[in-house]
């Protein structure tokens, strides 16, 4: 009985959004030129950034936003904009585009209600309260097809509430990143996955309510709720905005996409067999470039792990030889390491296992030579793009690590001295 309450409790937050969505329906066609104009508005102002950043700074954008949406559900957070106002738009979010619309590709479905009640406002908005401030109502009913929106495991199947209780229907989908994609209000007895399932983006798995006349869907993480941008809508920054009509693209993951990953995990368990791990590795972060929940991508992700273990054992064997004071062979296999698997790979891995080694006296010093390999790539980066600035402010800095009759010391000298040549014939 515990159980089955929790469960009914979870199903009643997700429920609590549907409450007046029939009477919201007639309020959709009054206001989708509106919401229309509000469109044409955002994409000539916020539809896209000027100057695309680059992936690194993407990356801690991301991680800025998503520690502010997780802090609480509230309407304070990225995006969420006052009820009147366009949701979303591209000054307000930078977040990636993970899902697609979902629904099967070439349909289109209103927009009943979308974030924080846009366009709606209270007392009729239901998405202005914890859990749903990131939500969308899409005009699906008994009949029209509900697909997932994103590759991932089926979590809850709930759909045996009978007409008159079918807003407590409800499906969830968790996905790689943590995330889980909840599909709300769905017609009794027409889940066509169970829980534990694997299902793939595009793959139908549910029909809509004739009696609530909408599917309720918004991202969780943690129970909050969490920005969702669709990759298949280009206007307003991948979210659609109350009153739109936004056609799907959810066309799932293309055959040869899926035949590229099986090829790919190939040839690399081929390589992890003849114990080329290094080969190994790079054909397996192939076949996981793409989030896509077939076996042979799952089985990539745990080979990559295994390849790491590889990589730890050549480095344990580097550092006992340096234990032993043969700093000579220790070095020849690091630099053999960072040839065969990348310099920031292998250089990642190296400072982890210094770290014990880098406040003994015995190996301070070439422990401090080992860890400074990261400059000198740093370096000789800013050096290939001519920031001669950052590159001498580097180089200067390494002077540090060597003595001054070591033949690396001798090199950095020169190398300075030809940097301000350069820097002097550039200015």
């Amino acid at each position: 009985m515990g159980l089955e309450v929790l469960h009914m409790n979870e199903r009643k937050l997700v429920a609590a959004a549907a409450l007046i969505g029939v009477l919201i329906y007639a309020g959709a066609v009054v206001f989708s030129g509106v919401s229309t104009l509000a469109q044409s508005k955002a994409a000539k102002t916020g539809g896209k950034p000027a100057c695309a950043p680059n992936p690194a700074e993407l990356e801690k954008k991301y991680e800025e936003t998503e520690k502010l949406v997780a802090a609480g559900s509230n309407d304070k957070r990225p995006g969420i904009k006052p009820w009147n106002q366009v949701q979303g738009a591209a000054e307000d979010l930078t977040w990636p585009a993970k899902y697609y619309l979902p629904w099967p590709a070439g349909e289109s479905h209103k927009v009943y209600q979308s974030w924080n009640g846009n366009n709606i406002g209270p007392p009729q908005a239901t998405h202005m309260q914890p859990q749903n401030y990131y939500a969308w109502d899409f005009n699906i009913v008994r009949g029209e097809n509900i697909c997932a929106a994103r590759d991932g495991t089926i979590t809850q199947a709930w759909d045996t509430e009978p007409a008159g209780k079918e807003n407590d229907n409800c499906l969830k989908i968790k996905h790689a990143d943590g995330e889980e994609s909840v599909y709300a209000h769905i017609g009794s007895n027409t889940s066509l996955v169970k829980v534990g399932d694997k299902v793939l983006c595009g793959q139908v798995i549910c029909q809509g309510s004739t009696e609530s006349q909408h599917l309720h869907f918004v991202i969780w993480k943690g129970m909050i709720d969490y920005p969702c941008r669709f990759i298949d809508y280009a206007g307003t920054n991948g979210v659609p905005q109350y009153g739109a009509s936004p056609v799907s693209g959810n066309k799932g993951t293309p055959k040869e996409v899926i035949e590229q990953i099986k090829a790919d995990y190939l040839k690399g368990e081929a390589a992890f067999t003849a114990a080329r791990f290094d080969e190994a590795l790079r054909f397996f972060r192939l076949a996981t470039q793409r989030e896509v929940l077939i076996d042979e991508y799952e089985k990539a992700l745990a080979r990559i792990e295994e390849c790491k273990l590889e990589m730890e054992k050549e480095i344990g064997a580097a550092i006992e030889e340096a234990k032993k004071g043969d700093f000579a062979n220790a070095d020849k296999r690091f630099k053999a390491m960072k040839k065969r698997y990348g310099d920031k790979e292998a250089q990642d891995r190296i400072e982890a296992a210094l770290a014990e080694l880098k406040s003994d006296p015995k190996f301070k010093d070439w422990a401090a030579k080992q860890l400074a390999q990261r400059k000198w790539i740093e370096a000789k980066a800013a050096e290939d793009k001519e920031d001669f600035d950052k590159a001498l402010a580097l180089y200067r800095d390494l002077l540090k690590v060597y003595k001054k009759d070591e033949q690396e010391f001798k090199d950095l000298k020169k190398k300075i001295a030809d940097l301000e040549v350069a820097k002097g014939l550039e200015e």
